[in-house]
């Protein structure tokens, strides 16, 4: 019996013990609810108020509670009202935003208390600005619209008569009229202007297009539509601008193309030749990376019939010669200097045959007809600095013509 009396005894003390400890309060239970006392809380609700004054609650608000390093934000609920717990005592702001509307409102929180703060919302005033950056000028360089025609579609586009000027009826707002001149922007060809490399190649008699070109050394072709600029000036429609391409400063380089003629086909049977065209280009350096020039020429012998004239008596010819002389200089890393020498002389037979007016009635232009053309023009980098042209030009006409 003795030792059963023991163990009831250690028992009971361990259960005395046991209910003791209980009594002591956790550290970590007291240290926050110490800090629960220590801050404070904000609650209320966002409304908008009429004229009368009656209020309208305005629930999904976005409430934001901003102070020091504390920022906290909630929205409001169906009732408009919204609740910050936990906060510590300072001053603080609260910024409130819904779509079109916005508030806000000054506290201060004070240490075991709770504020309500109404917040009335009012319609947000409508701003408007424009950042202005320094990577971009805050007016373009560019005077006006332009089409760009590029050296890919220079080679590639279909063109039955290689010439540059075949390729600007591909712009918008360009077309060949009756008279086979090119009309641009609703002007006369006579009303528009001409550039080679920023040179002016405007025929002074006539206004027209004063050059011919082999089309291997054509860069690209554009068309400024509204050149308000005053470098243009003198016309009344729009601008067409060709820019040759610049000579090879490494290597040599060399091409020959259409060196096949085109037999004339009449009445099923072959008689002559209907066009002959070869065109040959040399560009290489003659100082390297200092000096190069380019040289093309091209021989140009066409016949251009008139359906509805007897086979052999349908023909307009135009026999013609066409030299481009180009010379590059760099003269510093900055500068550069390109000059050109255009020369195309041409003879063209029966001119203006057409139906009612056949081959013995027509005029010839002959070979007396001679253009000599000296572009040229200075850059600083991308600027053009000083371009000029001398023209010159010497034309007769034979009127008469034998009884064939």
């Amino acid at each position: 019996m003795a030792q059963p009396a023991c163990k009831t005894r250690l028992m009971v003390l361990l259960a005395s013990l046991m209910n003791s400890l209980c009594w002591f309060p956790c550290p970590s239970a007291a240290q926050s609810g110490l800090d629960a006392m220590k801050r404070g809380s904000v609650r209320g609700i966002v409304f908008v108020a009429d004229s009368n004054g009656d209020r309208s609650i305005v629930p999904d608000a976005t409430v934001k509670l901003i102070g020091g390093s504390v920022s906290m934000h909630t929205i409001s609920d169906e009732r408009g009202s919204y609740n910050f717990t936990a906060v510590v005592p300072g001053a603080y702001q609260i910024e409130v935003k819904a779509p079109g509307l916005i508030g806000s409102k000054l506290l201060k929180v004070v240490s075991g208390t709770a504020l309500d703060i109404p917040v009335q919302l009012t319609v947000q005033a409508m701003k408007e600005s424009v950042a202005v950056t320094a990577s971009e000028p805050a007016i373009s360089k560019q005077s006006s619209d332009e089409t760009v025609v590029n050296r890919s579609q220079v080679l590639n586009a279909p063109n039955k008569d290689d010439r540059f000027d075949s390729l600007l009826p591909l712009i918008p707002g360009v077309v060949r009229g009756p008279d086979s001149l090119i009309n641009m922007k609703g002007a006369r060809s006579s009303q528009g202007g001409a550039l080679l490399n920023t040179a002016s190649v405007t025929d002074p008699a006539t206004g027209n297009i004063a050059i011919n070109l082999p089309i291997d050394v054509v860069e690209s072709v554009k068309v400024i539509a509204n050149p308000y600029d005053p470098e243009y000036g003198r016309l009344t429609g729009a601008v067409s601008s060709v820019e040759t391409t610049t000579s090879n400063f490494n290597a040599f380089h060399f091409s020959i193309q259409n060196l096949l003629p085109r037999p004339r086909k009449r009445n099923g049977d072959f008689v002559g030749l209907e066009s002959v065209t070869p065109r040959l280009t040399l560009t290489g350096p003659l100082v390297k990376n200092k000096i190069a020039f380019t040289q093309s020429v091209e021989y140009r012998f066409v016949r251009t019939p008139v359906s509805s004239l007897p086979p052999l008596q349908r023909d307009m010819k135009l026999e013609g010669f066409n030299s481009f002389s180009q010379l590059d200089v760099n003269l510093t890393e900055r500068q550069s200097l390109t000059a050109s020498f255009a020369l195309y002389p041409q003879k063209l037979n029966y001119l203006g045959l057409n139906t009612f007016t056949p081959q013995p009635s027509t005029p010839d232009l002959p070979s007396a007809r001679l253009h000599g053309l000296y572009p040229a023009s200075l850059h600083d980098r991308a600027r053009l600095v000083a371009p000029f042209t001398v023209q010159l030009q010497a034309l007769r006409c034979r009127r008469d013509r034998e009884e064939q």
